[in-house]
């Protein structure tokens, strides 16, 4: 965002940003799989696929699961080129794509210089990061990143690229973005319908077709997969009604809208775009198709899942991304109304207001005196999630996980037996690289899988304490 000759005070908006982003960069240093689906897809699904070509993989996927075509071929290479390092830079690699994309949409949207688009795309980071609800859904989940993050990276590059009329490009992204997942696929197809009626003449161009016809059939392909039907009856056990449905659809839409409000440096932002922003001309037409897109966002897109699943699953990382969408919305918005102007100090107190809630909001002091003994590091009690990963990495809880998993791995390594028990994870509950939820190896039954990471396939790992 663009204060005053890109003064002090953009620089601190961009140095507090970054403060909020980097340390879940840096935690993928310690990251490793867990279970569900992870260690699925790293082991092949125990060697289900060893005898089917990769292309006859794509198929069996697509007649008996789903229609993900793009999501399904990414997953499907997992078993190729895994190994620990490899992952670990695919994770911070992606994350830095994520950002990317929105410096490529941002760019689109306003024409100025490189360093006002680098601000904003830190900013929308930094407000993504500090209204995380599970930063492991979000973040660290390999199916998570490798479906709902790659899509949502193909629907702001396509975004960008409308904006620069490049239309076959385009045509591949929107290709690319629909067979990730059904949201994408909405969002898609509302950005393509918005843009015809925003600007209705894009129609009369020759090479709209490609894009249209790229869109139908891509949209086409992904919805008439067999699979969809067959997953469609995982959730036949379900009592709620379409009405009930809706109703949900409605309430999920409301309720986020009132926590970015409320809990996230969203107006804060807001306030400062008014002032800083680079000027977008909208015509009061234009304002109103782009600020009812803007404010059903979050309906529209929650609506596939909850409606497909009858609101039996909703992963909280769906529900994580869709601010970054609509902030960019908000940014241009903001951007196109009459500029409210600011002082440096109204200024400087917004950026102090936005550094404080995106990393130390809710910050508060454990007192209580029952339970082990705590050191005075342990009782400061961070809520914002960027806060408790700068916590989790400079007290050491991040590297004692690692040591824990790898100490699995040496056990399991070294195992004679079939089922393999190895010591307990060093894995506090909120640890951002660690859900216990997709985690088999605490559970009775054990993980049948989990061997293969430790060049033992076919061996059944426990951990002890699920005794």
């Amino acid at each position: 965002m663009r204060l005053p000759n890109f003064s002090v005070l953009g620089w601190a908006l961009a140095i507090a940003s970054l403060v909020a982003v980097l340390p879940f960069l840096l935690l993928c240093a310690y990251w490793h799989p867990v279970g569900t689906h992870a260690v699925d897809w790293i082991s092949n699904w125990g060697g289900r696929y060893e005898g089917f070509s990769y292309w006859g993989q794509q198929l069996d996927w697509y007649r008996t699961t789903m229609g993900r075509y793009t999501s399904t071929a990414l997953l499907s290479t997992t078993h190729y080129w895994y190994s620990l390092p490899v992952a670990r830079c695919l994770f911070a690699a992606l994350h830095l794509l994520l950002g990317g994309a929105i410096y490529y949409c941002v760019s689109g949207a306003f024409r100025t210089g490189v360093r006002t688009h680098v601000v904003i795309t830190l900013a929308v980071l930094a407000l993504y990061v500090s209204n995380l609800s599970n930063p492991y859904d979000s973040l660290y989940r390999l199916t998570g990143l490798l479906i709902y993050q790659t899509g949502l990276v193909a629907t702001l590059l396509l975004a960008g690229l409308l904006c620069r009329g490049r239309i076959g490009w385009a045509a591949v992204a929107v290709v690319f973005a629909v067979g990730t997942n059904e949201i994408s696929l909405v969002q898609c197809g509302g950005l393509l319908i918005g843009l015809v009626a925003y600007r209705p003449k894009f129609l009369l161009r020759s090479d709209s077709r490609i894009l249209w016809v790229a869109a139908l059939i891509a949209a086409s392909v992904a919805l008439a997969a067999p699979g969809n039907w067959v997953r469609a009856e995982l959730y036949q056990t379900s009592t709620h009604s379409l009405p009930e449905s809706l109703a949900l659809v409605l309430a999920t839409g409301l309720f986020t809208w009132l926590s970015w409000l409320s809990s996230t440096a969203l107006l804060p932002l807001v306030l400062l775009g008014s002032s800083a922003l680079p000027r977008v001309t909208l015509s009061q037409r234009n304002f109103f198709i782009l600020g009812s897109g803007t404010l059903l966002l979050p309906f529209v897109s929650f609506a596939p899942v909850l409606l497909a699943t009858r609101g039996e699953s909703f992963p909280k990382g769906i529900a994580d991304w869709q601010i970054i969408p609509v902030a960019l919305l908000l940014a241009v918005l903001v951007a196109s109304r009459p500029r409210y102007a600011l002082s440096v100090w109204q200024s400087a107190l917004l950026v102090l207001l936005f550094a404080l809630v995106s990393t130390l909001g809710r910050t508060s002091i454990d007192r209580r005196r029952d339970g082990a003994v705590r050191s005075s590091w342990e009782r400061i009690v961070l809520t914002a999630p960027p806060g408790r990963a700068w916590q989790q990495l400079l007290s050491g809880q991040s590297a004692a996980y690692s040591e824990s998993v790898q100490r699995q791995y040496w056990q399991i390594d070294r195992c004679g037996q079939s089922v393999c028990r190895v010591s307990p994870l060093n894995a506090q509950t909120d640890n951002y690289l660690y859900d216990a939820s997709y985690d088999r190896r605490i559970g009775t039954e054990g993980d049948r899988w989990f061997g293969s990471l430790g060049n033992r396939s076919g061996v059944t790992v426990v951990s002890q304490h699920s005794d």
